[in-house]
């Protein structure tokens, strides 16, 4: 269990990555670290990629000269665009499909060094989270019941992370996290709000309720040409949010 304040953390320790950026003509493939990965929260898909020099925590990879990434998935190819923010660059593609077994390949391009390296990834079953229902009202001494539905098939990975943000006597907002990594794709999962030692913290405000909210991926890897740096990784991920609920914490 995590207790966090939001007014407390850096931004620079969350963000957990280099700033720095690097050419990708002054890069050799093999130091390429990648990132791959497609999302869907229902009606489409984002394709996104990201590269660094060795590692995660390398300086970030821009393309340039006619070094590129491209997508293509139910036939149709599209290049990832880049997009910055204050720490990183990654590419992205958006697609009108999401279902069941859509194959996607990723190929980094280039040119100048006669490389084409592909990444396939398959997109897992989608889901619908059933529970908790919007609005609906819990104890911090209650137990949680979350359930979804289309249970598990071949060769994937459900994770779960359940959020709660309450009030803080001094107005701020903090947050009690919870991961449950690798659980039983059975379509339920009990939680005991008891467990949480963060709703009994003396900072939180307890004349107000907190608000809760269960995020859920259900992911599968995807095949990565070898030449990438090591520990570069891929995966096609199915997303959803829970909706809304309360937790009363007096």
């Amino acid at each position: 269990m995590k207790i966090k304040s939001y007014a407390a953390i850096p931004l620079l320790l969350l963000a957990g990555c280099s700033t720095d950026t690097t050419e990708s003509k002054n890069v050799e493939t093999e130091s390429i670290w990648a990132d791959i990965y497609v999302t869907s929260q229902g009606n489409d898909s984002r394709v996104i990629a990201e590269l660094n020099v060795s590692s995660r925590h390398g300086s970030n990879i821009k393309l340039t000269g006619r070094d590129r990434l491209e997508a293509n998935a139910a036939g149709v190819t599209k290049e990832l665009k880049r997009d910055d923010d204050f720490f990183d660059i990654d590419y992205r593609a958006v697609f009108n499909i999401s279902e069941e077994g859509t194959r996607y390949v990723v190929t980094l391009t280039r040119d100048s060094f006669g490389d084409a390296l592909k990444t396939t990834l398959i997109m897992p079953k989608p889901f619908t989270i059933i529970t908790p229902q919007e609005n609906q009202s819990f104890h911090k001494t209650d137990t949680l019941e979350v359930s979804w539905s289309d249970n598990k098939q071949n060769n994937t990975q459900l994770d779960a992370k359940l959020t709660i943000r309450c009030k803080k006597n001094d107005g701020n907002e903090a947050s009690v996290v919870e991961n449950y990594i690798d659980t039983n794709d059975d379509g339920s999962l009990s939680i005991d709000l008891a467990s949480l030692e963060g709703l009994n913290d003396s900072v939180l405000n307890t004349k107000k309720s907190c608000e809760g909210e269960v995020f859920m991926e259900r992911f599968n890897h995807g095949t990565l040409d070898s030449r990438f740096a090591d520990s570069s990784r891929a995966r096609a991920i199915q997303q959803r949010y829970s909706k809304k609920f309360e937790v009363r914490i007096n």
